[in-house]
C-alpha cells in the first residue's frame, strides 16, 4: 500500500482519483493547489503524486518546479487536457514520470502507478 497525493481543484476529479487509488488498495490525500500539497508534504510522507497542471495559486507546473528545487525526489504523474507536446515535455524536463490526458481512463491510471511504483 502506497501514500499517494492527489493535487486539483477540480473536486470532482480528486474525488475521483482518490476513489480509484483506494479501490486499488492504497491511501489518498487530496489537495486543491500546489502550495496546499506542499503543505501536506510537509506533514506527510508519499510514495507518489498525481498533479494537475491548471490550478490556481500554484499551478502543476511551479508545483514540479519547487520539487526540483528543493530535491524532492518523489515520483509524480501529471493529469491534464493540455494536448500541447510542449507542455508535455516541460513536466518530463521537471522530473514528471508520466503525463496523462484528462479525462483519464481508470485502467491507464491503473496501469501507470503499478509500474511507477513496482507492482
Amino acid at each position: 500500500m502506497a501514500q499517494i497525493l492527489v493535487i486539483d481543484d477540480s473536486f470532482l476529479a480528486r474525488h475521483s482519483h482518490g476513489n480509484i487509488l483506494r479501490e486499488m488498495g492504497h491511501e489518498a490525500s487530496e489537495a486543491a493547489n500546489g502550495q496546499e500539497g506542499l503543505e501536506l508534504m510537509g506533514r506527510q510522507n508519499f510514495d507518489l503524486i498525481l498533479v494537475d497542471l491548471m490550478m490556481p495559486e500554484m499551478d502543476g507546473i511551479s508545483f514540479l518546479k519547487t520539487l526540483r528545487e528543493q530535491r524532492i525526489n518523489i515520483p509524480a504523474i501529471v493529469l491534464s487536457a493540455d494536448i500541447q507536446e510542449s507542455k508535455h515535455q516541460e513536466c518530463f524536463s521537471l522530473g514528471a514520470r508520466a503525463f496523462l490526458e484528462k479525462p483519464v481512463k481508470k485502467m491507464k491510471l491503473v496501469e501507470v502507478i503499478d509500474k511507477i511504483l513496482g507492482a
